[in-house]
C-alpha cells in the first residue's frame, strides 16, 4: 500500500494556521484526532458496503476485519450503527444519556424519512425529543411547544430521498460542525461530557443553517439558551 496522502506534519501546521492560544490548539487537535478517526470508519464502511454489493458475506468480511461475523454484522447493519459508534471511542463517548438520545433520534428520524443524510433539521427533531432531556426542556420553555418544533422541522425537510435501503447514513457536513462546537461548548462550560444542552448551543452558533435558523424563527436564540442555563445550572460534573 502506497503512503498516505497526508502526514503528522501536515496535520500540525493546519491548526496552526488558525494562530490560537495553545490549549486552543489542544481541543482543535482533539476534533481533528476525532474527524480523522470518523473518516476511518466511513472508509472501511465504503469498501465494507462495495463487498457486500460485490455478493461477500458477514463471515467473509468478519476474516477481513479480523472480527466474529457477529461482530461484522453488529458494526455495519443499520439499527447498530450509531450505538457501535458511541460506544468504540471518539468523539461520540463524550455524550452524555441526553447527547446521544439526541444524536440517535435524529439519526433515527432521517432513516425513517428515507433522507440520504443526517442534517441539522433531523438534529433540531432529536433534540426536541423529550428523550434529550435538557434541550428537550429548553426548546419547550422558550418555543411554547418542543412538539411543534419538531414538526416544523420535518416540514421544512426537503432535497432527494433514499430509493432504497442503506447500512451507513451519513452525517452532513453541518451537522458534523454542530458536533464538534457541541465539544467546545462542554469545554467552555468546564463539563467533562457533552449534553443535549452543548448540542444545541453548538447548533446556534452555527448561525446560518438551517436547523439553527429554524430555532431562532421559533424564539430559541442562543442567548436565551444562555440565560436559561444560567439560571438552571448544570449539576452533573
Amino acid at each position: 500500500m502506497e503512503d498516505l496522502p497526508v502526514d503528522l506534519q501536515d496535520l500540525i501546521t493546519t491548526i496552526e494556521r488558525s494562530e490560537r492560544e495553545p490549549l486552543q490548539y489542544v481541543t482543535d487537535a482533539m476534533i481533528v484526532a476525532e474527524r480523522i478517526a470518523d473518516m476511518g470508519d466511513q472508509l472501511v464502511d465504503h469498501f465494507v458496503s462495495q463487498a457486500r454489493e460485490a455478493g461477500a458475506s458477514w463471515a467473509e468480511i468478519g476474516v477481513s476485519l479480523g472480527v466474529s461475523k457477529q461482530a461484522a454484522q453488529q458494526r455495519f447493519t443499520r439499527e447498530q450503527r450509531v450505538r457501535y459508534k458511541m460506544s468504540k471511542g471518539g468523539l461520540f463517548t463524550r455524550f452524555d444519556e441526553t447527547g446521544r438520545n439526541a444524536v440517535q433520534r435524529a439519526v433515527s428520524h432521517a432513516r425513517s424519512l428515507r433522507s440520504v443524510e443526517v442534517n441539522t433539521l433531523h438534529l433540531v427533531m432529536g433534540l426536541a425529543d423529550p428523550a434529550s432531556g435538557r434541550a428537550h426542556a429548553i426548546i419547550s420553555n422558550l418555543a411554547g411547544s418542543a412538539t411543534q418544533v419538531s414538526d416544523a422541522a420535518r416540514e421544512s425537510l426537503v432535497g432527494p430521498k433514499r430509493s432504497r435501503k442503506v447500512e451507513h447514513l451519513p452525517f452532513a457536513d453541518d451537522c458534523k460542525k454542530v458536533l464538534e462546537l457541541a465539544l467546545r461548548e462542554a469545554i467552555r462550560a468546564k463539563n467533562r461530557n457533552i449534553g443535549s444542552e452543548h448540542i444545541l448551543l453548538g447548533l446556534l452558533r452555527t448561525g446560518s443553517c438551517h436547523g439553527a435558523r429554524l430555532l431562532v424563527d421559533h424564539g430559541v436564540s442562543r442567548k436565551q439558551v444562555e440565560t436559561w442555563l444560567e439560571e438552571i445550572p448544570f449539576s452533573g460534573q
